[in-house]
């Protein structure tokens, strides 16, 4: 699904009503019966592109569809065949939905059971499963969020959940009481109403959480059925996020967060839960949408020979603001040219919307938190893990285009693919403001991952020796930590544990970026690469040279770092540096036409987010790459 601007929201709401009556006596079997009263024959109930299927029942709960509830143990309650409802996609664009459990909401036009109202759920326990994914987990309904509304009790049955077209999601329902029940419960019934709520855009799908943060004026996290919100402990430790609280705060320098859960794991926990590291497959942080403020759109090819007098001088905080707008050309505007080489009426101090966003035609993107793990076979995003290297860009740009596949199919919801040098400077270049490294003008350089395993999320331990090349590495404690400490939070772009790592040192990463025409060892060729959609990758001019840093993207975080000097490093070799942090600097050229970004373990003062080098495409053992979702 993509998205483009904000659009007046149209909420449907499909409601199903359940009065349950407890006949609760001493000396007699506790059971929940349902009281059932209305249309018998209308099982069906569409609205919008959406369509529930209630059964034979019009979705009451009630003799008929479920047998008596009774006390019984977890692992008892969960063999039960359980209570199932269908909702199906009839539309031609993915639908948000959440499934909500309103308690003693009166106005059912439903017959008064005698007794007197239940008001303590917490004996009532259920499990829910969509799809027939494993879930082994029980819940009491008092354990859910709720909040508050006119006086009625309003629990959160099922997180968002993104169905697409023409997909039908089977969910089983499953209710028991807990053994721990007393005398208490004799005489007592309870209403309860479960609603589905569904949200269409049009071309936009809002994220149902009450939580928005008002400096992204929009650009807020976007989930879809397979990415779980969460937040991230200092230690690492991952809980379910809870979309009504702040589990973001840009302002504060803290990135939203989702994790995608391994094969076989459902969805089932509630906020607050941690979440398995075992249980996670793939990290990713959400980068808003945003305009930035140029601040060099005329540097020339070449360089100037020596070493400038004050190392790192033309770094500059970015000035960026969040927004979903483009820019437009203006006085203080200009419309994005998008084109290497191109710079149409921008110009320094004009706002300009940044490219990443605008190609993928979306309000944010999903990047991964740390360099590409796993094997060929299937690839993951994990800390403590070894990146995965030594393959062609053809097959690096395949993994991540197959990520995740539906009906063997590339999975339109998420849009997986392999990184480009456009999205890799959307993340240099919020790094490189407020909302990341920089703090009243003052700017940190991102400390570099010297790993020599290449295991990702680490930096180099305070005291080492980056200030030349090579830098100081190693695998041991005295050179290099993990993420999950004060000295791997340098490591991030935000200085603390919600950032992006690996975006210095680690291991070289292989952007989607190239010299026209001219495709070098990554066994691509001008009519493979043909198969896919443009999009997916940023295209140079074809007669661009290791020095031609004119022939920049805006946005990419190469021309504009300059101006270039050319000067020896600590090993004696001479080499082309930009002056933001003296990262190595060269331009693809006809023997190696790829891109590549960050830079290695052992590069020290070279490496960077704002080092752009050049290879083959070739299978390189220090080269790997990095997924991003578009959804």
């Amino acid at each position: 699904m993509k998205f483009d601007r904000i659009v007046k929201k149209q909420t449907k709401t499909l409601t199903l009503v359940v009065v349950i009556l407890l006949v609760l006596s001493l000396g007699i079997s506790y059971a929940f019966y349902m009281k059932t009263s209305s249309n018998k024959t209308d099982q069906v109930v569409t609205s919008g592109t959406l369509e529930i299927n209630y059964g034979s029942t019009n979705g009451y709960i009630s003799n008929n569809s479920y047998p008596d509830i009774l006390p019984m143990s977890d692992s008892e309650g969960l063999l039960q065949t359980g209570y199932t409802f269908t909702v199906k996609n009839n539309g031609n664009l993915p639908v948000a939905y959440q499934v909500y459990l309103y308690v003693n909401e009166a106005g059912y036009n439903q017959d008064s059971p005698e007794g007197t109202l239940l008001t303590d759920l917490s004996k009532l326990k259920y499990n829910l499963t969509t799809n027939s994914a494993q879930n082994t987990s029980s819940y009491r309904i008092t354990d859910l969020a709720s909040k508050e509304e006119s006086g009625i009790t309003k629990y959160k049955l099922k997180e968002e959940q993104v169905i697409n077209s023409n997909q039908t999601n089977t969910h089983v329902l499953r209710l028991w009481l807990g053994e721990d029940i007393d005398s208490s419960l004799v005489g007592k019934y309870i209403y309860l109403k479960i609603e589905v709520q569904s949200y269409v855009n049009g071309q936009q799908q809002e994220l149902a959480g009450d939580y928005h943060e008002s400096i992204l004026n929009g650009a807020d996290p976007v989930l879809t059925s397979e990415l779980v919100p969460v937040t991230i402990e200092n230690d690492g430790t991952v809980k379910k996020a809870d979309l009504d609280t702040n589990w973001y705060s840009y302002e504060n320098k803290e990135w939203a967060n989702a994790v995608i859960l391994a094969s076989g794991n459902e969805d089932n926990y509630k906020p607050g839960d941690t979440i398995e590291e075992n249980k996670i497959e793939s990290y990713f942080v959400w980068i808003p949408k945003y305009k930035y403020k140029l601040f060099h759109t005329t540097q020339a090819d070449g360089y100037t020979t020596g070493q400038p007098e004050t190392l790192g001088s033309d770094a500059k905080e970015i000035e960026i603001e969040f927004g979903l707008t483009n820019t437009t050309d203006s006085e203080t505007e200009c419309v994005t040219p998008m084109t290497s080489g191109g710079s149409g009426n921008c110009a320094d101090g004009k706002f300009m919307t940044h490219p990443a966003f605008i190609s993928m035609n979306t309000n944010g993107l999903w990047v991964a938190k740390f360099e590409t793990t796993g094997t060929t076979s299937g690839i993951t995003v994990k800390p403590n893990t070894t990146s995965l290297r030594n393959q062609t860009v053809k097959t690096f740009f395949e993994l991540s285009y197959n990520y995740k596949q539906v009906n063997n199919a590339h999975n339109e919801e998420l849009d997986p693919h392999m990184m480009k040098n456009t999205e890799w400077g959307a993340v240099s270049y919020l790094y490189h403001s407020k909302y990341g490294r920089c703090t009243n003008g003052v700017c940190e350089d991102i400390r570099i991952n010297n790993n020599s395993s290449y295991l990702t999320g680490y930096a180099a331990v305070d005291g080492t020796d980056q200030s030349s090349y090579p830098g100081t590495y190693g695998t041991d404690a005295s050179k290099t930590l993990t993420y999950n400490t004060s000295t791997g939070y340098k490591a991030s772009t935000t200085g603390n544990i919600t950032g992006v790592y690996d975006m210095s040192g680690g291991a070289h990463e292989y952007m989607a970026s190239y010299r026209a025409n001219t495709f070098g060892g990554s066994t691509f060729d001008a009519t493979s690469i043909a198969n896919y959609n443009s999009k997916y990758f940023d295209v140079y001019v074809e007669n661009s040279g290791w020095t031609s840093h004119s022939k920049r993207i805006l946005g990419d975080a190469t021309g504009e770092m300059g101006p270039f000097y050319y000067y020896a490093d600590g090993d004696t070799s001479v080499r082309q540096h930009n002056n933001w942090y003296a990262d190595i600097s060269y331009f693809v050229y006809s023997s190696s036409p790829w891109f590549g970004r960050g830079g290695s373990f052992s590069h020290g003062v070279l490496a960077g987010p704002f080092l752009f080098g050049h290879d083959t495409g070739g299978a390189l053992g220090s080269l790997g790459f990095r997924l991003v979702l578009a959804p």
